[in-house]
C-alpha cells in the first residue's frame, strides 16, 4: 500500500509539468512563483525586459510577467476562471506588484483569447522574432545560443547548420492590479 506522502512525492511539480507540456519546455530562471489552480498551472516571474513597466505605465513600477500558463484538455475549471484565481493567489505573495504583462504567441496558434475574456488590456504586438531552424525543421529560439557564458554570432550559429528565420511578434496583454495602473493602461492603450 502506498502512503499519501509517497503519492504526493510521485506527482510532478508545477515546474516539471510546464517543462513537459508548455511549448517553451522551460521555466524562467529568475525569481518566480508557481501557482496551481485545479489542473491548470501558472508561472509568474520578473520580466526579462527591464523597461516593460515604463512602456506599459509610463513610469518605472513593480510589474511582473505571467510567463507560463498551461492546462490539460478538459480541465475542471475554465481557464479564464483559473487565471483569475491564480492572479489573486499571486497578489497575496507579491502585494507590491501593480501590474502584470503576458504574451500570446501567434506562432503557436495563440491569439490571446483567454486574456481578452479575462479583461486584460491589449497593448500591441512585439517586433518580429528571430529563430533558427536546423536541417530537420526543428526551430529553436535565438536565446538558445545566448545564455550564460555562451554568445554565438549569427555566422557561428549558421556554421552549425542552422538558418535564421523570422516570425511574427507576440501579442502583449497587461492587467492593472491597482486603480492607478488600470487607469494608466487605459489611457495609453484604449
Amino acid at each position: 500500500m502506498t502512503s499519501r506522502n509517497t503519492q504526493l512525492s510521485m506527482m510532478p511539480t508545477v515546474a516539471e509539468r510546464i517543462i513537459e507540456h508548455h511549448y517553451a519546455h522551460s521555466v524562467p530562471s529568475g525569481k518566480s512563483h508557481h501557482v496551481e489552480i485545479e489542473e491548470a498551472v501558472f508561472v509568474f516571474a520578473i520580466p526579462a525586459n527591464p523597461n516593460i513597466a515604463t512602456f506599459l505605465l509610463g513610469a518605472n513600477h513593480n510589474v511582473w510577467e505571467l510567463s507560463r500558463m498551461w492546462a490539460p484538455d478538459g480541465h475542471a475549471v475554465t481557464l479564464t476562471a483559473a487565471l483569475s484565481q491564480a492572479v489573486a493567489e499571486f497578489r497575496q505573495k507579491e502585494p507590491d506588484v501593480v501590474a502584470l504583462v503576458s504574451y500570446a504567441d501567434p506562432n503557436q496558434g495563440h491569439e490571446g483569447g483567454i486574456y481578452r475574456a479575462a479583461s486584460w488590456v491589449y497593448t500591441g504586438q512585439s517586433k518580429e522574432s528571430r529563430y533558427y531552424e536546423d536541417n530537420d525543421g526543428q526551430v529553436v529560439a535565438r536565446r538558445k545560443f545566448h545564455s550564460g557564458n555562451v554568445y554565438l554570432t549569427k555566422s557561428e550559429i549558421e556554421s552549425y547548420g542552422y538558418r535564421e528565420i523570422k516570425r511574427p511578434g507576440k501579442h502583449r496583454f497587461a492587467k492593472g492590479l491597482t486603480k492607478s495602473s488600470r487607469a494608466a493602461l487605459l489611457r495609453r492603450f484604449a
